[in-house]
């Protein structure tokens, strides 16, 4: 296990970020917390819905902390992030059609938003 870097928790933050403008997702308060000895997982997304809140959460002690790890971990939480409503809709046995219709059309916005994103042509650095 390595200890996580300042460095790495600001990189973790800016990558949950960056995916979460990609997948258009705007409606939540975001917040990042590092934390000792909580889990056996490269991250966790902590969804509030009723709050509206989000919070992505890093493991003081991970095995891997490349780049590439940490950026996956973002995409990983951020995509928990996209499915939440229709998560939430779907363990809700009380849940109407318009309901699940809805939390579907949603994640397939975010999807559609998502691939948008990735599809412009880089912008030129002049």
């Amino acid at each position: 296990m390595k200890i996580v870097s300042d460095a790495t928790f600001k990189f973790f933050c800016r990558k949950c970020r960056y995916w979460l403008k990609q997948f258009g997702i705007t409606d939540y308060t975001v917040y990042y917390s590092l934390e000792e000895n909580i889990f056996d997982a490269a991250a966790e997304v902590r969804i509030d819905s009723e709050g509206r809140g989000l919070t992505f959460v890093l493991p003081a002690n991970l095995d891997d902390t490349s780049r590439q790890s940490i950026d996956h971990s973002a995409i990983h939480e951020v995509a928990h992030a996209c499915v939440a409503k229709l998560s939430e809709v779907a363990h809700d046995r009380y849940a109407t059609e318009k309901e699940v219709n809805d939390a579907e059309a949603d994640v397939v916005c975010r999807i559609t938003t998502l691939v948008s994103n990735l599809s412009k042509p880089p912008r030129s650095r002049e």
